[in-house]
């Protein structure tokens, strides 16, 4: 019969092996001297304190301000030691550790109004110094004088340490791991070397060093905690090699390692600082392109509501059901309840003087499909005109730009430049009849077009040149018919290309929607708006086409920028026609450009941000002007197609003509700061909620040719979000003075006040709880049967003999206590009185274990001996923080 193998099993009580041995207890290293694990916890607590004052005064350096470095110093040491001790198996330190805490988090909430200010003045310090902008701080900082700036930055500095070790304790203290340590400790270090600051170089060492260390030390963890195993060690069952699981064992052990991984990290900084210094070796500039993000956040930051801080980013982060338009969607429809504006800046325009609306194109896409706007797809075999572009060295997005070069040879172009701030980073964003072949930038900072579609963007900074289309044609609309009757200069290359393109485009462009309410929208336009049954292209002009589709937006839909989500199962196109009939600029858009198709146009959908002529304020020199595009200028339109003219916009969005609803008056006009407008000598108007509370009348006009009946629009209110809050005047009074009072009281020292009182009414606490123990140990020594009292000697005893060192923690009997000790102190040249130590073991086993009657004489002998082990052994061995420890803390003395 075949012998069953016996499997190794791991128990609570130990290890098991194949062989039925029994292998219980602690493995003890082979050390040339014994180590102990009580000096690992303060070790953690100066890892925690050198982690934490290290960011702080990194963050600091990065600022370029004062600070008050005394406050820093005091909360990082204060924090770190008390989660540190909150970590104590004592209960008396660790709920000692715990009412500090208490106490600090009640200062933070009592300082709350001064922390907030302080992060403004640290988020305004920032960005002024990386030249990001930040007129929205300004409102909020208007009315506080640049004197308490130091003083607001320190009380939210106390707010950002508490965070910072918090975090640090939990990687450090709580559990070693490095990743945690890092993600924590990390961000701050970036924030400055992004902009290339270089912070001070102690905090670098410092951190560096403590990133080194914990990393070690996760390693060493990951592999010695076996899951499971709740034995002191563990076999691996193929290698048969030992892990210690023992916190306590793997923490005398660390006191060993940690000097090994203290020189090795010292001396890996050194190398790499020689080496840098010998190679004279520099971060390439290019890898500034890969941290874009991370900027993106820093230049979108609002105040008012901390979700802000990501509204612009890539077209926006849906928040809270709040959908921030600023680049805007990426083609996504009916997501979102609805749109919202922080204010943020999201390009810097400069430029000449332009007439009408300035569209700049971003985004650009022509496949609608699952309520979505995609780009088209280009293969090799479709693109039969790249090539003649290349040749004639333009790309296919600068052919409305050649065409008008060509054809009108006495225009100038214009030239503008732009910053992209808060806007997307994936689009280039640019007026239309631009050459973008021509950015002004070079290498990896050049412009990367896609074969067809939108441009990408590679540098945030960029001048195009472009051709104003209102120096062509007086009328907009007319605009596109214009050019293309125009006749063009010869150039065989590019017409060839062009002609390709031309037919690309009407392949790719002209795909409609299955919608039966795009259906019924284009039948009503036709009876309606056109007055005819059956659509003859050749009959219309583009100009008569986009205005009838035009006007039937603004008699049957509302514009407003909160319009609900799209229900699950429906088509976007379906329910905005047929139900909704409500919505912003992406709405319009998108059934403006299907129905454009359906009249024989191509078409496509775009994303990018309109500029109003009134925007321009007062010139700068050279007669350009800068302009300030902010969030709420963002939006999507259709453009269209007309053959041997190129791509041009096409508005179908109430209230966009020529004019933005979501802008204040003052925001379109900066030149006028109070504007009266009449509306009485205007047809029939719908009002818009503007902005941060302004209105705007919008004109509806309907074609001469159409018989529809004129229908009164609804009123739309729509909020515009989440706005800067502008403090009242008293407000800002109010708050200053409360801050100059603070100050000049030295408010920033109140919370060390506060946490020393506390520390002095927890003293008072610890000496109370000490006398109360030392009384409950001397009654139970004094008062009860020869028996209890006997045992009670050997406990304390044993209580008394671990302050020296003199313990063992492993399971074994009483007596074999008794003789450990007994070496422990041979060991300890502690020779004439070992054998009072197990005098009173053996007395205590006697009483504890049988019913033998414990003598007066035998219980005065175990008291005197019991005296000498205090007074004569222990006490002379305690000096310093020993028999402070001794006294308050195991309450002995």
């Amino acid at each position: 019969m075949k012998k069953k193998r016996i499997k190794s099993k791991n128990k609570d009580i130990g290890f098991i092996s194949s062989n039925g041995i029994c292998i219980d207890g602690d493995i003890l290293m082979n050390c040339e001297r014994e180590h102990n694990s009580g000096s690992f916890l303060w070790f953690q607590i100066l890892l925690t304190f050198v982690a934490t004052i290290c960011t702080a005064f990194m963050a600091v350096s990065f600022l370029d301000m004062e600070i008050y470095k005394t406050t820093i110093i005091y909360y990082s040491a204060m924090l770190s030691v008390v989660f540190g001790l909150m970590k104590s198996s004592h209960k008396i330190i660790k709920f000692s550790a715990l009412g500090v805490m208490i106490l600090h988090v009640i200062y933070l909430v009592s300082r709350i109004s001064t922390i907030k200010y302080g992060l403004f003045v640290v988020i305004d310090r920032y960005l002024s110094r990386a030249n990001q902008p930040n007129s929205t701080l300004g409102v909020q900082l208007s009315g506080i004088s640049t004197i308490d700036y130091p003083y607001l930055a320190s009380n939210f500095f106390v707010f950002f340490i508490t965070l910072v070790c918090l975090g640090t304790a939990a990687a450090c203290l709580y559990r070693i791991d490095f990743p945690l340590l890092f993600i924590i400790t990390f961000p701050v270090f970036e924030l400055g070397m992004y902009w290339g600051w270089e912070p001070s170089m102690w905090t670098v060492i410092g951190l560096f060093v403590c990133w080194v260390t914990v990393l070690a030390l996760h390693i060493i963890n990951h592999t010695t905690n076996k899951a499971g195993r709740k034995n002191t060690f563990a076999v691996h069952e193929r290698k048969h090699t030992f892990y210690f699981t023992s916190e306590k064992q793997k923490a005398c052990f660390y006191n060993v390692f940690l000097k090994f991984t203290a020189i090795l990290s010292s001396l890996v900084l050194v190398v790499i600082m020689l080496f840098s210094a010998i190679t004279g070796f520099t971060r390439p500039e290019s890898f500034a392109k890969y941290r874009h993000d991370i900027s993106t956040a820093v230049s979108n930051f609002s105040l008012t509501d901390l979700r802000n801080a990501f509204s612009d980013y890539d077209g926006g982060f849906d928040l809270f059901g709040i959908k921030t338009v600023g680049g805007t969607n990426g083609g996504v429809l009916g997501k979102t309840a609805g749109i919202s504006f922080n204010g943020s800046t999201a390009l810097k325009v400069v430029t000449p003087k332009f007439s009408n609306t300035l569209y700049l194109r971003g985004y650009v896409a022509g496949v609608y499909n699952d309520n979505s706007w995609t780009p088209v797809d280009v293969n090799g075999n479709e693109d039969t005109f790249s090539d003649d572009f290349e040749q004639g060295k333009i790309w296919v997005q600068d052919l409305d730009y050649d065409l008008i070069q060509r054809k009108y040879t006495d225009l100038t172009p214009a030239q503008i430049s732009v910053s992209v701030l808060g806007a997307s980073k994936k689009f280039v964003y640019a007026p239309y009849a631009s050459l973008y072949s021509s950015d002004g930038n070079t290498d990896d900072k050049k412009m990367r077009p896609t074969t067809e579609s939108y441009v990408k963007l590679s540098s945030t900074k960029y001048s195009l040149y472009y051709f104003d289309p209102s120096l062509i044609e007086e009328r907009l609309e007319a605009l596109p018919e214009a050019i293309a009757t125009a006749e063009p200069a010869l150039s065989v290359n590019k017409d060839r290309g062009v002609d390709a393109y031309s037919e690309f485009v009407h392949q790719k462009y002209m795909d409609v929607s299955k919608s039966d309410e795009l259906n019924k929208a284009y039948k009503e336009i036709l009876s309606e708006y056109l007055g005819v049954d059956i659509y003859h292209k050749g009959d219309w002009t583009y100009e008569e086409i986009s205005t009838a589709i035009k006007n039937y937006f603004s008699d049957n839909f509302t514009y407003t920028l909160e319009p609900g989500v799209t229900p699950k199962g429906e088509d976007f196109i379906d329910y905005f026609l047929g139900t909704q009939k409500e919505g912003y600029c992406s709405y319009f858009a998108t059934a403006g450009a299907e129905l454009l198709r359906m009249f024989g146009y191509p078409s496509r959908y775009v994303e990018g941000y309109v500029v109003l002529n009134s925007q321009l304020g007062e010139p700068e020199d050279d007669s350009t002007y800068e302009v300030s595009v902010k969030d709420k200028c963002a939006h999507a339109w259709a453009e269209v197609f007309i053959d041997n003219a190129g791509w041009y916009p096409a508005e179908f969005t109430p209230g966009y003509d020529n004019d933005n609803p979501n802008l204040t008056q003052q925001e379109k006009d900066p030149k006028e700061v109070t504007t009266t407008k009449s509306t009485e000598s205007k047809p029939t108007t719908t009002t818009q909620n503007g902005g941060q509370g302004g209105t705007t009348s919008v004109a509806t006009k309907k074609p001469t040719n159409s018989s529809k009946a004129s229908t009164t629009k609804k009123t739309n209110s729509s909020s515009n979000g989440h706005g800067a809050g502008v403090m009242s005047g008293a407000g800002k009074t109010s708050v200053s003075s409360r801050i100059t009072e603070n100050n000049s009281d030295h408010g920033s020292f109140v919370g060390i006040f506060i946490t020393l009182g506390g520390l002095l009414l927890i003293g008072f606490g610890v000496v109370v709880h000490r006398d109360v123990k030392v009384k409950k140990m001397r009654s139970e020594l004094s008062n009860g049967d020869n028996r209890s009292r006997t045992v009670a000697v050997y406990r304390y005893m044993l209580k008394y003999l671990k302050l020296i060192g003199i313990t063992d923690s492993r399971n074994i009997t009483d007596l074999q206590l008794c003789d450990r000790l007994t070496e422990k102190c041979q060991e300890m040249q502690i020779n004439d009185f070992s054998h009072m130590i197990k005098y009173i073991g053996e007395l205590a086993v006697k009483a504890e274990m049988s019913n033998s009657v414990i003598s007066d004489g035998e219980l005065e002998t175990a008291l005197s001996y019991f005296e000498i082990v205090k007074d004569k052994i222990v006490l002379p061995k305690l000096s310093g923080a020993k028999l402070l420890n001794a006294k308050f803390v195991y309450c002995l003395y």
